[in-house]
């Protein structure tokens, strides 16, 4: 993207001077960004920087000890219904309904996001992940990577403004890798920010920021080839 085109485009995440602490211990702070509609960030730093943490508070699930996020220009906490339609989060640890099979857990998606069933593209999207005959089945019996995959056709069928990614690409194999990278770059296409955290490089996927959290800091720093030093 160039940087003409990316200044026409609305902010659709600012964080200003957040921090987290537990108790006294701090695991960030100042920490600060902006990503546009239609960009991707990759959140590097080594195991244990905090960087679960840090999506965990843009995504409104942990609250912050100082700062601030907005989402599309509003101050966003996660406790508003409205605005939580806007941003879809995959955590590490995807978790499902214990009685719901995977087609129930596409329908009660796309009935609490008010999609209809010619704008839900779930269905595609399970093909596209190779588990178009799988749907029948509880996702306590899928494998880790069958639930990955599951969580984040969940979440792109949800057609947010904002994907939060924590290590999406992790339980992945190959093929279902370059499957992803092709839907972030689809998603990308149509205006929507994704900021993915990871440790090993990305397959075909060029970020337009690199974020990387170390010792309680965030640095900001523009994107490049796609490579990625954890």
């Amino acid at each position: 993207m160039g940087d003409g085109e990316a200044r026409g485009r609305a902010t659709a995440l600012r964080v200003e001077n957040l921090a987290y602490r537990y108790g006294r211990t701090e695991v960030f702070a100042g920490a600060s960004f902006a990503l546009r509609a239609g960009e991707v960030a990759f959140l590097t730093g080594p195991n244990g920087a905090g960087k679960s943490t840090l999506l965990r508070c843009l995504a409104g699930w942990d609250a912050p000890s100082e700062g601030r996020v907005e989402l599309c220009c509003e101050r966003f906490d996660g406790s508003n219904r409205s605005q939580r339609s806007r941003v879809a989060f995959v955590p590490d640890v995807p978790s499902f309904y214990d009685d719901l099979t995977a087609g129930e857990h596409l329908r009660f998606v796309r009935q609490a996001n008010r999609l209809g069933a010619a704008d839900d593209p779930s269905e595609l999207l399970m093909e596209r992940f190779g588990l178009g005959g799988q749907r029948d089945l509880l996702p306590s019996s899928y494998s880790r990577g069958m639930r990955q995959k599951l969580a984040l056709v969940l979440a792109f069928a949800r057609l947010p403004r904002l994907m939060l990614l924590d290590e999406p690409y992790g339980p992945l194999d190959p093929g279902a890798s370059g499957v992803l990278s092709e839907l972030v770059e689809e998603a990308r296409a149509d205006g929507v920010a994704v900021l993915a955290s990871c440790h090993h490089d990305v397959p075909n996927l060029a970020p337009d920021l690199l974020l990387h959290l170390e010792g309680g800091r965030l640095d900001v720093r523009g994107g490049g080839d796609g490579g990625v030093d954890a």
